[in-house]
């Protein structure tokens, strides 16, 4: 899962647009936030790739 680092501002920009977009076809879609998602496998200047938190709920999303 990847996620958007807090302060890649130019792409965070975007994705209400893109939510519109996914939302005008029917697809479902949520922005979500967190502090920390889960395990990182990968990190660059603008992003992380993360392996999810274990879920304790069910169907949860382990945050």
């Amino acid at each position: 899962m990847a996620w958007l680092k807090a302060t890649a501002v130019h792409l965070i920009d975007r994705v209400e647009g893109y939510l519109e977009i996914l939302a005008a076809h029917d697809v479902a879609c949520e922005r979500v936030e967190s502090g920390n998602p889960g395990k990182i496998i990968y990190e660059d200047a603008e992003q992380v790739v993360v392996v999810p938190w274990e879920s304790r709920k069910p169907g949860g999303h382990g945050l």
